[in-house]
Protein backbone atom coordinates (compact mmCIF):
# COMPACT_ATOMS: atom_id res chain seq x y z
CA UNK A 1 0.00 0.00 0.00
CA UNK A 2 3.27 2.41 0.91
CA UNK A 3 4.08 1.78 -2.38
CA UNK A 4 1.08 2.56 -4.14
CA UNK A 5 0.75 5.69 -2.71
CA UNK A 6 4.23 7.16 -3.17
CA UNK A 7 3.37 5.75 -6.98
CA UNK A 8 0.66 7.51 -6.87
CA UNK A 9 1.89 11.00 -5.97
CA UNK A 10 4.69 10.57 -8.09
CA UNK A 11 2.13 10.13 -10.69
CA UNK A 12 0.43 13.37 -9.71
CA UNK A 13 3.45 15.26 -9.76
CA UNK A 14 3.70 14.91 -13.37
CA UNK A 15 0.48 15.19 -13.90
CA UNK A 16 0.75 18.80 -12.72
CA UNK A 17 4.00 19.29 -13.86
CA UNK A 18 2.25 18.95 -17.34
CA UNK A 19 -0.38 21.54 -16.54
CA UNK A 20 -2.91 18.88 -15.99
CA UNK A 21 -5.15 18.38 -13.10
CA UNK A 22 -5.39 14.74 -11.60
CA UNK A 23 -9.22 14.81 -11.75
CA UNK A 24 -9.07 15.21 -15.55
CA UNK A 25 -8.22 11.44 -15.33
CA UNK A 26 -11.01 10.60 -13.05
CA UNK A 27 -13.24 9.10 -15.86
CA UNK A 28 -12.90 5.76 -16.76
CA UNK A 29 -11.18 5.95 -20.21
CA UNK A 30 -11.42 3.11 -22.49
CA UNK A 31 -8.60 2.25 -23.26
CA UNK A 32 -8.25 0.61 -27.32
CA UNK A 33 -7.09 -3.34 -27.65
CA UNK A 34 -3.57 -2.29 -29.74
CA UNK A 35 -2.62 -0.08 -26.92
CA UNK A 36 1.10 -1.00 -25.44
CA UNK A 37 1.87 0.42 -22.23
CA UNK A 38 5.04 0.41 -22.52
CA UNK A 39 5.90 1.78 -25.86
CA UNK A 40 3.25 4.71 -24.70
CA UNK A 41 5.60 5.04 -21.53
CA UNK A 42 8.76 5.26 -23.43
CA UNK A 43 7.02 8.17 -25.84
CA UNK A 44 6.32 10.00 -22.93
CA UNK A 45 9.87 9.96 -21.45
CA UNK A 46 10.74 10.84 -25.17
CA UNK A 47 8.28 13.83 -25.09
CA UNK A 48 9.15 14.92 -21.31
CA UNK A 49 12.87 15.12 -22.66
CA UNK A 50 12.19 16.87 -25.34
CA UNK A 51 10.55 19.61 -23.38
CA UNK A 52 12.98 19.52 -20.84
CA UNK A 53 15.43 20.93 -23.52
CA UNK A 54 13.56 23.69 -25.24
CA UNK A 55 14.33 24.77 -21.53
CA UNK A 56 11.91 27.99 -20.23
CA UNK A 57 9.73 29.44 -22.25
CA UNK A 58 11.22 33.17 -23.55
CA UNK A 59 9.00 36.12 -23.45
CA UNK A 60 10.45 37.86 -26.06
CA UNK A 61 9.34 35.12 -29.03
CA UNK A 62 5.48 35.07 -27.26
CA UNK A 63 5.43 38.10 -27.78
CA UNK A 64 6.98 38.13 -31.36
CA UNK A 65 4.66 35.06 -31.49
CA UNK A 66 1.57 37.28 -30.47
CA UNK A 67 2.57 40.26 -33.25
CA UNK A 68 3.26 37.73 -35.90
CA UNK A 69 -0.37 36.43 -35.37
CA UNK A 70 -2.14 39.90 -35.61
CA UNK A 71 0.15 40.62 -38.52
CA UNK A 72 -1.00 37.43 -40.25
CA UNK A 73 -4.92 38.12 -39.67
CA UNK A 74 -4.24 41.69 -40.66
CA UNK A 75 -2.98 40.67 -44.01
CA UNK A 76 -5.58 37.67 -44.10
CA UNK A 77 -8.48 40.32 -43.97
CA UNK A 78 -6.47 42.69 -46.77
CA UNK A 79 -6.28 39.66 -49.25
CA UNK A 80 -9.53 38.79 -48.79
CA UNK A 81 -10.38 42.70 -49.88
CA UNK A 82 -8.12 42.24 -52.70
CA UNK A 83 -9.54 39.48 -53.80
CA UNK A 84 -13.20 40.88 -53.60
CA UNK A 85 -11.74 43.76 -55.46
CA UNK A 86 -10.77 42.33 -57.96
CA UNK A 87 -13.44 40.26 -58.71
CA UNK A 88 -16.08 42.61 -58.56
CA UNK A 89 -13.45 44.76 -61.31
CA UNK A 90 -13.35 41.86 -63.60
CA UNK A 91 -17.37 41.77 -63.38
CA UNK A 92 -17.09 45.04 -64.54
CA UNK A 93 -15.10 44.89 -66.66
CA UNK A 94 -17.33 42.18 -68.60
CA UNK A 95 -20.14 44.86 -68.48
CA UNK A 96 -18.12 48.04 -69.87
CA UNK A 97 -16.94 45.59 -72.62
CA UNK A 98 -20.50 44.03 -73.18
CA UNK A 99 -21.66 47.86 -72.68
CA UNK A 100 -18.92 49.44 -75.62
CA UNK A 101 -19.58 46.92 -78.07
CA UNK A 102 -23.31 47.48 -77.79
CA UNK A 103 -23.03 51.30 -78.13
CA UNK A 104 -19.95 51.10 -81.03
CA UNK A 105 -22.39 49.34 -82.90
CA UNK A 106 -24.81 51.42 -83.13
CA UNK A 107 -22.68 54.70 -83.47
CA UNK A 108 -20.61 52.85 -86.55
CA UNK A 109 -23.70 52.80 -88.42
CA UNK A 110 -24.50 56.29 -87.45
CA UNK A 111 -21.11 57.17 -88.35
CA UNK A 112 -21.23 55.21 -91.80
CA UNK A 113 -24.91 57.37 -92.67
CA UNK A 114 -22.78 60.55 -92.34
CA UNK A 115 -19.27 59.28 -93.76
CA UNK A 116 -21.91 58.18 -97.07
CA UNK A 117 -23.37 61.26 -97.21
CA UNK A 118 -19.47 63.58 -96.50
CA UNK A 119 -18.21 61.38 -99.11
CA UNK A 120 -20.56 62.28 -102.09
CA UNK A 121 -19.82 65.91 -100.81
CA UNK A 122 -16.85 65.67 -101.54
CA UNK A 123 -16.18 64.01 -104.65
CA UNK A 124 -19.42 64.51 -106.53
CA UNK A 125 -21.09 61.12 -105.95
CA UNK A 126 -20.11 58.14 -105.16
CA UNK A 127 -19.93 55.44 -101.84
CA UNK A 128 -18.17 54.93 -98.87
CA UNK A 129 -18.33 52.57 -95.87
CA UNK A 130 -16.32 52.06 -92.90
CA UNK A 131 -15.98 47.96 -91.84
CA UNK A 132 -14.34 46.31 -88.89
CA UNK A 133 -10.96 44.75 -89.56
CA UNK A 134 -10.87 41.44 -87.69
CA UNK A 135 -7.95 40.64 -86.03
CA UNK A 136 -5.49 38.20 -87.54
CA UNK A 137 -3.49 35.64 -85.12
CA UNK A 138 0.47 35.90 -85.21
CA UNK A 139 2.44 33.75 -87.39
CA UNK A 140 3.66 31.08 -85.86
CA UNK A 141 7.84 31.28 -85.11
CA UNK A 142 10.03 29.64 -87.69
CA UNK A 143 11.45 26.58 -86.36
CA UNK A 144 15.03 26.82 -84.50
CA UNK A 145 18.16 26.08 -86.34
CA UNK A 146 20.97 24.01 -84.93
CA UNK A 147 22.77 26.41 -82.34
CA UNK A 148 20.09 29.55 -82.57
CA UNK A 149 18.73 31.03 -80.06
CA UNK A 150 14.93 32.18 -79.11
CA UNK A 151 14.25 35.35 -79.80
CA UNK A 152 13.09 36.94 -76.56
CA UNK A 153 11.02 39.88 -75.56
CA UNK A 154 11.31 41.71 -72.32
CA UNK A 155 9.01 40.55 -69.62
CA UNK A 156 6.48 43.82 -68.12
CA UNK A 157 6.61 44.02 -64.34
CA UNK A 158 3.66 42.79 -62.78
CA UNK A 159 2.31 39.65 -60.49
CA UNK A 160 2.83 37.12 -63.71
CA UNK A 161 -0.94 36.24 -63.55
CA UNK A 162 -3.02 35.41 -66.59
CA UNK A 163 0.76 34.71 -68.46
CA UNK A 164 0.02 33.37 -71.66
CA UNK A 165 -3.48 34.04 -72.14
CA UNK A 166 -4.35 35.96 -75.30
CA UNK A 167 -1.10 36.51 -76.96
CA UNK A 168 -2.16 35.71 -80.17
CA UNK A 169 -4.75 38.20 -80.00
CA UNK A 170 -4.55 41.26 -81.92
CA UNK A 171 -7.10 44.76 -81.87
CA UNK A 172 -9.43 45.38 -84.60
CA UNK A 173 -9.03 47.67 -86.91
CA UNK A 174 -11.15 49.85 -89.76
CA UNK A 175 -11.41 48.91 -93.15
CA UNK A 176 -12.36 52.36 -95.52
CA UNK A 177 -14.27 50.56 -98.42
CA UNK A 178 -14.51 53.70 -101.72
CA UNK A 179 -16.19 53.59 -104.84
CA UNK A 180 -15.50 56.76 -106.72
CA UNK A 181 -18.39 58.03 -109.09
CA UNK A 182 -17.10 57.03 -113.06
CA UNK A 183 -13.70 55.54 -111.57
CA UNK A 184 -13.07 51.60 -111.34
CA UNK A 185 -11.29 52.58 -107.40
CA UNK A 186 -12.31 50.73 -104.53
CA UNK A 187 -8.92 50.94 -102.75
CA UNK A 188 -6.77 53.92 -100.43
CA UNK A 189 -3.94 53.02 -102.21
CA UNK A 190 -5.13 53.52 -105.55
CA UNK A 191 -5.74 57.26 -104.71
CA UNK A 192 -3.79 60.41 -105.08
CA UNK A 193 -2.73 62.60 -102.01
CA UNK A 194 -5.41 64.89 -102.55
CA UNK A 195 -7.76 62.00 -103.06
CA UNK A 196 -6.74 60.57 -99.69
CA UNK A 197 -7.37 64.05 -98.12
CA UNK A 198 -10.58 64.12 -99.55
CA UNK A 199 -11.59 60.70 -97.86
CA UNK A 200 -9.56 61.61 -94.41
CA UNK A 201 -11.95 64.52 -94.23
CA UNK A 202 -15.59 63.14 -95.03
CA UNK A 203 -14.70 60.13 -92.07
CA UNK A 204 -13.11 62.96 -89.62
CA UNK A 205 -16.82 65.18 -90.42
CA UNK A 206 -18.55 61.87 -90.01
CA UNK A 207 -17.22 61.47 -86.56
CA UNK A 208 -17.54 65.01 -84.76
CA UNK A 209 -21.60 65.06 -86.90
CA UNK A 210 -22.19 61.67 -84.86
CA UNK A 211 -20.11 63.36 -81.70
CA UNK A 212 -19.26 66.54 -81.84
CA UNK A 213 -16.34 67.52 -79.84
CA UNK A 214 -16.33 71.06 -77.80
CA UNK A 215 -12.45 71.85 -79.01
CA UNK A 216 -10.63 70.51 -82.33
CA UNK A 217 -7.40 70.83 -83.68
CA UNK A 218 -5.89 70.22 -87.32
CA UNK A 219 -2.89 70.74 -88.43
CA UNK A 220 -2.36 70.78 -92.12
CA UNK A 221 -5.31 68.69 -93.35
CA UNK A 222 -5.84 70.75 -96.17
CA UNK A 223 -2.43 70.75 -97.67
CA UNK A 224 -3.30 68.36 -100.74
CA UNK A 225 -6.05 69.95 -101.59
CA UNK A 226 -7.03 72.30 -104.44
CA UNK A 227 -8.51 75.29 -104.87
CA UNK A 228 -11.85 73.78 -105.71
CA UNK A 229 -11.87 71.49 -102.59
CA UNK A 230 -10.08 73.46 -100.23
CA UNK A 231 -13.02 75.87 -100.67
CA UNK A 232 -15.56 73.42 -99.92
CA UNK A 233 -13.50 72.20 -97.10
CA UNK A 234 -13.56 76.13 -95.92
CA UNK A 235 -17.58 76.12 -96.09
CA UNK A 236 -18.19 72.71 -94.09
CA UNK A 237 -15.96 74.14 -91.36
CA UNK A 238 -18.08 77.02 -91.26
CA UNK A 239 -20.77 74.65 -90.70
CA UNK A 240 -19.32 72.70 -87.87
CA UNK A 241 -17.91 75.85 -86.26
CA UNK A 242 -21.68 76.54 -84.83
CA UNK A 243 -20.75 73.63 -82.23
CA UNK A 244 -17.37 72.94 -82.37
CA UNK A 245 -14.36 75.37 -81.83
CA UNK A 246 -11.32 74.43 -84.63
CA UNK A 247 -7.81 75.73 -84.12
CA UNK A 248 -6.08 75.09 -87.90
CA UNK A 249 -2.85 75.31 -88.84
CA UNK A 250 -2.90 75.60 -92.33
CA UNK A 251 -1.05 77.63 -95.21
CA UNK A 252 -4.50 77.50 -97.39
CA UNK A 253 -5.55 80.81 -98.50
CA UNK A 254 -9.37 79.71 -98.89
CA UNK A 255 -9.57 78.11 -95.26
CA UNK A 256 -7.74 81.39 -94.08
CA UNK A 257 -10.57 82.98 -95.41
CA UNK A 258 -13.32 81.05 -93.74
CA UNK A 259 -11.22 81.53 -90.29
CA UNK A 260 -12.62 84.35 -87.73
CA UNK A 261 -9.29 84.89 -86.36
CA UNK A 262 -5.97 84.54 -87.89
CA UNK A 263 -2.35 84.21 -85.97
CA UNK A 264 0.87 84.22 -87.92
CA UNK A 265 4.67 84.70 -87.30
CA UNK A 266 6.50 87.03 -89.39
CA UNK A 267 10.06 88.52 -89.13
CA UNK A 268 11.05 91.99 -88.78
CA UNK A 269 13.89 93.67 -90.34
CA UNK A 270 15.70 93.05 -87.17
CA UNK A 271 15.91 89.10 -87.70
CA UNK A 272 13.45 88.53 -84.66
CA UNK A 273 9.86 86.41 -85.09
CA UNK A 274 7.15 88.08 -83.92
CA UNK A 275 3.29 87.26 -83.87
CA UNK A 276 0.61 88.66 -85.63
CA UNK A 277 -3.10 88.30 -85.37
CA UNK A 278 -5.68 89.73 -87.06
CA UNK A 279 -10.06 89.40 -86.04
CA UNK A 280 -11.53 89.37 -89.45
CA UNK A 281 -15.38 90.56 -88.54
CA UNK A 282 -18.13 92.16 -90.63
CA UNK A 283 -17.18 95.17 -93.04
CA UNK A 284 -18.07 97.97 -90.68
CA UNK A 285 -20.20 100.72 -93.06
CA UNK A 286 -17.96 103.80 -94.21
CA UNK A 287 -21.13 106.17 -92.89
CA UNK A 288 -20.02 104.34 -88.96
CA UNK A 289 -15.97 104.67 -88.88
CA UNK A 290 -16.61 108.19 -88.38
CA UNK A 291 -18.49 108.41 -85.13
Amino acid sequence: KERLDLRREEWERQVRQAERSPEDFREPVRVPADFEPLAAEKRILRLRGELASMGEIDEALVKEARETEERYEFLKKESEDLDKARADLKRLISDLNEKIGTEFGSALVRINEEFHKFFGLMFGGGQAKLTLEKPKPKPAAPPLEAGEMPETSPVPEGDGEGEGEGEEEAEEGVEIDIKLPRKRINSLDMLSGGERSLVGIAALFALISVSPPPFLVLDEVDAALDERNARRFAELLKEFAKETQFVLVTHNRATMEAADILYGVTMDEEGTSKVLSLKLGETVPTHEKGN
